[in-house]
């Protein structure tokens, strides 16, 4: 009989498992990795590579059982994987790939039973689209980019890997030393301090039944001139084009909520020491980006507050959110993750596996975990912008809106 290791499940870990029982069976805890496959695959190639990818990161072959402060982590011995293949040849391969995938991500992965699920979807002969779809309790943004770097290199198309210095047991266990250490209370001083009398973005969020759970987007494109003009804009204030993507949210938030005082929740990689350079498994943090936006502030000074405030929260970002004071931003009917901005780094290209040349697919339709989520991708010099939300609370044409804006507020900062 094959050995399984228990461990006890990270902070995050169960978060995550209590918004997937309370918010939606859409796929929401669903983290897919989507890969375009053009040229002669090599089937028995990849299948071998994702075997070695499974036993190379213990995450991949745990699954969780139990439930709140019992949930545990069961680390299983490796073992081949299973592809399912699935023939969808038709004389539009792109759109049949898309309404495929589409179908596959709302599927939710059952990570009581294992943690993913691999399809390879074929094309055409010489056209395939591998999912591997993760239940976001074994990784996160950074582990998808260490997932593809690593695919690649045990498919034949990449340089030798590192060794992994620290599987995600090994990291949970540095967490649970680290939160009883001084550390961890000088980080809870800076968030207790920072956040005192915050209080989430008021966007108009209908009253819902508990459990209402609609998943919906809206999406949009900022050109690749604005993103251009926009980088030109950060560098010479030391600062980066996700804080000017940061800031021109606030600006908008401002906009529709006449707030001054914004706080926006959002999740850092949390790798603050090398040993977790190759690790693959959810160990990213939720933080809370506050920034006070004054009337008349030209987008200049605002972009000095955001990047003061970044910079603050990465210094800080190995306390989990959740460990902070219960009643801190909390607010009747609201959560403080019920608004969340994220800018996805940018992804890996040119990319070779299993023989073919590989394009990592941006997903815009999966299910969201929050009322208003805002997701911005680099896409080919551009920035595809994602707005994810719970139809059930918030309206439609707001939602719209408040991408509209953020496309034109784009263009205006970079215009300036």
């Amino acid at each position: 009989m094959a050995e399984v290791r228990q461990i006890p499940a990270s902070v995050a870990q169960r978060l995550l498992w209590v918004l997937e029982q309370f918010r939606g069976r859409e796929g929401a805890a669903n983290c897919p990795i989507v890969l375009r496959l053009r040229g002669r695959l090599d089937e028995e190639r990849l299948s071998d590579g994702l075997s070695a990818l499974t036993a190379r990161h213990e995450s991949l072959r745990t699954t969780l059982a139990g439930r709140g402060a019992r949930l545990t982590q069961l680390v299983h011995e490796p073992q081949p994987v299973r592809l399912c293949r699935r023939d969808i040849t038709s004389d539009d391969p792109d759109r049949g790939m898309d309404e495929a995938i589409a179908d596959e991500v709302r599927l939710p992965v059952d990570a009581g039973r294992w943690p993913a699920r691999v399809t390879l979807f074929r094309l055409a002969d010489d056209d395939h689209c591998l999912c591997v779809n993760l239940h976001h309790a074994v990784t996160d943004g950074s582990s998808c980019g260490l997932i593809v770097r690593d695919l690649q290199a045990l498919t034949g198309g990449g340089p030798p890997l590192p060794k992994v210095r620290w599987q995600y047991a090994r990291f949970c266990q540095w967490q649970d030393e680290w939160l009883a250490g001084p550390e961890m209370r000088e980080d809870r001083t800076y968030w207790t301090n920072h956040l005192e009398g915050a209080r989430v973005p008021q966007l108009p969020l209908r009253e819902a039944a508990p459990g209402s759970w609609v998943s919906a987007s809206v999406t949009g494109t900022i050109d690749a001139v604005t993103v251009s003009a926009l980088e030109q804009i950060a560098r010479p204030r030391h600062t980066t084009l996700a804080s000017a993507l940061l800031a021109i949210y606030y600006l908008v938030l401002r906009e529709h909520t006449g707030d001054d005082d914004l706080a926006v929740a959002s999740f850092l990689a949390n790798r603050t020491r090398t040993e977790l350079r190759d690790t693959v498994g959810l160990l990213a943090n939720m933080t809370v980006l506050r920034t006070r936006v004054e009337p008349g502030d030209d987008f200049g000074e605002v972009l000095r507050r955001t990047h003061a405030t970044a910079m603050d929260a990465f210094v800080h970002q190995r306390l989990p959110y959740q460990l902070l004071r219960g009643d801190m931003l909390a607010e009747p009917g609201r959560r403080p993750d019920d608004v969340m901005f994220q800018v996805v780094p940018e992804l890996p290209g040119n990319l070779r596996v299993a023989g073919t040349d590989a394009e990592i697919v941006v997903i815009d339709r999966l299910a969201s975990r929050f009322e208003c989520e805002f997701q911005i991708y680099p896409q080919h010099g551009e920035q595809r912008v994602v707005l994810c939300y719970n139809r059930a609370r918030l309206d439609d044409d707001l939602a719209a809106r408040l991408v509209g804006d953020y496309l034109a507020m784009a263009k205006t900062v970079a215009s300036r």
